[in-house]
């Protein structure tokens, strides 16, 4: 087939995903708690749980706002969906899997969530234990021991394949991943990138320093509360592992938000990445710095796309505050007043939807059609 008739096709294509997508029906949250046998809670009590949430389609009509904080002093208003709602009847889809930033959780994502179930894929969004405002609890652990995230991304795959709702509804061969902040390295660790905080270590020591060198809003006093801990059994053990890959061949593509801490990645493993990735961040992002974090990963990684926003910054990402959340977290809340939240977020999920559509859609037809396998 000719290039441009190929073009036209393929087109074509696309047009009908669009046109499948966009089946009347609300969006569905659901949680799954799958349990590494591996590995401890960092407690020492119990095997380490890995709270997940399910975004998917439902037809039920019980929507409500998913609001986040303490009951009835709400912080972020993550969306609307309808808890526990009835699957809607479907094939196979393509799965995004999601890590949510330091302290965060896989509701926080729900603005992108929204957009990739109703462009035809499910959602897992993992929640990481001891870094995680899924939990009453957090760990100093948790905030230290980045590379213990990729390992549960690892095993909620391993067992979701299995699992016998949501397993029948994965198209394998079509698994992508999304991080943000940390969740940014998380997804970098996953599909190759090799950990070794002594650069990072360095880098911090440099002129060229940035914000990720520093206790970070969510847990200020890490160094103090890490250094109670740091010579238990269970992060002795961790430190171990600490240089390992983490790599799961079954991601075939990353969509990474503000990405941090990339300095304490290897740079050769980024090198050999060949996965697809895009890359997105703000251009007054002051955490997590685009020139030692975001555009570091851009060109060192041959596969890759670069975009940034204008006057986003970091927080941006996150859910859109309330009332509350104004006034008591302007940090996180506060946005350039030339940028409207609800817009990027818009914008920015429409990215990850063209993204994967590319390399899901797009890349399978062109085999099918040039006859290469």
């Amino acid at each position: 087939m000719k290039l441009g008739k190929l073009v036209v096709f393929i087109t074509f294509l696309m047009s009908q995903v669009g046109a499948q997508a966009a089946s009347d029906f609300n969006l569905g949250i659901t949680s799954v708690e799958f349990i590494d046998e591996q590995r401890t809670s960092w407690d020492g009590k119990s095997k380490r749980p890995i709270l997940t949430h399910i975004f998917y389609p439902t037809t039920d009509t019980n929507v409500k706002p998913i609001l986040l904080g303490e009951p009835n002093n709400a912080l972020f208003n993550a969306g609307n969906a309808v808890m526990n709602g009835k699957v809607t009847n479907q094939n196979k889809r393509p799965l995004i899997i999601m890590s949510h930033g330091t302290g965060g959780s896989a509701l926080q994502m729900l603005w992108i969530a929204e957009t990739l179930v109703k462009n035809g894929y499910l959602v897992i969004g993992v929640n990481h234990h001891g870094n995680t405002a899924a939990e009453e609890k957090k760990y100093a652990e948790g905030y230290k021991l980045w590379w213990e995230r990729s390992q549960d991304i690892s095993v909620v795959l391993e067992q979701l394949s299995s699992h016998n709702i949501w397993g029948p509804a994965v198209d394998q061969n079509k698994i992508g991943m999304i991080g943000f902040s940390l969740g940014g390295y998380t997804a970098l660790s996953s599909i190759g990138g090799i950990t070794d905080k002594t650069l990072f270590t360095a880098f911090c020591q440099s002129p060229d320093k940035d914000f990720t060198c520093n206790a970070q809003v969510e847990f200020s006093d890490i160094d103090k509360a890490f250094n109670k801990v740091k010579n238990s059994q269970r992060v002795k053990e961790s430190l171990l592992r600490e240089h390992d890959s983490f790599k799961i061949d079954a991601i075939k593509a990353a969509f990474v938000l503000a990405p941090a801490v990339v300095q304490a990645i290897n740079k050769e493993s980024l090198k050999n990445i060949s996965v697809p990735i895009s890359v997105v961040v703000g251009s007054i992002d002051r955490i997590a710095p685009a020139k030692t974090n975001g555009k570091v990963v851009s060109k060192l990684m041959g596969n890759s796309q670069y975009s940034e926003l204008e006057k986003v910054g970091h927080y941006t990402f996150l859910s859109n505050c309330t009332g509350l959340g104004f006034k008591y977290l302007k940090e996180l809340c506060g946005d350039h007043k030339s940028i409207v939240r609800d817009k990027i977020h818009s914008d920015v999920s429409q990215k990850a939807v063209d993204f994967f559509d590319r390399v899901f859609v797009y890349n399978t037809h062109l085999s099918q059609i040039t006859g290469n396998r």
